[in-house]
Order: structure tokens, then C-alpha cells, then sequence
């Protein structure tokens, strides 16, 4: 493969800390003690699942209004993701997709804010297509940012694969018709919708990009 369609959270970046951390203020902000709060449970349903489906099992479970649980994540989380970190060895494997003659992409559901962290660390030279939710595509398992990519940057299919850490970037990758990678570091994800490659690393894609 020579191209790479990343995906943002949990794969070029480790932002699951800063957004455990920001639902965990959430839910003591709307009145949850902290001896009732367990990260390891909020990391697996935001990590294996979604936020939406992080908000809906926790609003249910402590009887909250799901509105204003969201409305106070969405204000810690502003906080805390500027914390973020890239993911190790995400920058080398970035710079070796350019270098061999390839191009990577970037299809996330975030925000502006992927663009900033990106800029920040001095990685966003390295894409040639960006999408985020500020261009209005349906979200993954959608195939339809990832067409936008194929679209804009004249990608070929056979040469080009998306990388995620969830099954929803797996399902949409497939769906564009791409090779598959799931990035799976803490063997979490039991239901991958059957991704072409495992890794547990980044580094573990460099033999997998032609010429290298």
C-alpha cells in the first residue's frame, strides 16, 4: 500500500485520556460522587463503543438528563484535549508514506480541533486531504468522507488503506472498497468487522508500506 486514510482519536493521537478524564468531571460536575465513577469503565464504552453510547449507558445508570450530561462533556472535554498527545512512532510513519511516494489523509469525526493538535505538533504538512465534522459528511461506518479523499486527492483504491482503532473505521474503509487496519493496542476490540491487518503499534506499519 502507498496511502493511508487515518483516523483521528486513538489512532494518530492519544486523546482517550484527556476525554476519560473530561467525562469523569462531567459526571461529578452533574452531581455523581467520585467513589462512583470508574475510568476503566468510561475508557471501554468510549474507546470499544462511542461517546453517544458512553452518554447513554451513563446517563442511564445514574439517572441523568443525557443533555446536560453531553453539554458538560463537551465543555471539559474543550479543556482537557488540548493535553492530547500523537500516538508513538505516528509522525515517522507519517513522514515515511510522503517519502516513499505516497499520500496520507485524515477522516475524523472531530472538529476543527484535530486540525489544531495536528498543526501543534508540527504533523499536518504530512496530509495531502483533511475531513471533519465541519464538512457535514454522514459519520462513519459512512463510507462518504472517505469517497471525498478518493475524490479529491485521485487516490487509487488497490493502493490505498484506512487505519482506525474501531470497527466503525473498518466497516467504512470496507465500504469505499480499501484495504483495512485496525489498530487494536489493548486487544479490546472482540467484534473488528474483520480488518485485513492487525497491529498493536504504529511501527508495524512500516513493512506494510510499499517500497519501504
Amino acid at each position: 500500500m502507498h496511502n493511508l486514510i487515518w483516523d483521528f482519536d486513538g489512532t494518530l493521537f492519544d486523546t482517550y485520556p484527556t476525554m476519560v478524564t473530561a467525562f469523569a468531571k462531567a459526571l461529578a460536575q452533574n452531581g455523581i460522587d467520585e467513589i462512583e465513577i470508574d475510568a476503566e469503565q468510561i475508557y471501554q464504552q468510549l474507546r470499544v463503543h462511542s461517546l453517544a453510547a458512553a452518554l447513554q449507558r451513563f446517563s442511564a445508570e445514574f439517572k441523568l438528563s443525557i443533555t446536560e450530561l453531553s453539554a458538560s462533556y463537551h465543555k471539559w472535554e474543550q479543556l482537557e484535549i488540548k493535553l492530547a498527545k500523537p500516538m508513538p512512532h505516528s509522525h515517522e510513519v507519517l513522514k515515511l508514506v510522503t517519502s516513499e511516494g505516497g499520500e496520507n489523509e485524515l477522516e475524523t469525526h472531530r472538529d476543527q480541533q484535530s486540525i489544531e493538535l495536528l498543526t501543534t505538533a508540527k504533523m499536518i504538512s504530512e496530509f495531502s486531504g483533511v475531513v471533519t465534522s465541519q464538512q457535514g459528511f454522514a459519520r462513519k461506518p459512512s463510507p462518504a468522507g472517505i469517497l471525498y479523499l478518493l475524490q479529491h486527492s485521485k487516490l487509487q483504491r488497490e493502493n490505498t488503506a484506512m487505519i482506525g482503532d474501531r470497527k466503525l473505521d473498518i466497516l467504512a474503509g470496507q465500504r469505499a472498497g480499501l484495504q483495512t487496519i485496525l489498530f487494536d493496542k489493548d486487544y479490546l476490540i472482540t467484534d473488528d468487522g474483520h480488518p485485513d491487518v492487525i497491529i498493536r503499534d504504529l511501527s508495524e506499519l512500516k513493512p506494510l508500506l510499499a517500497g519501504h
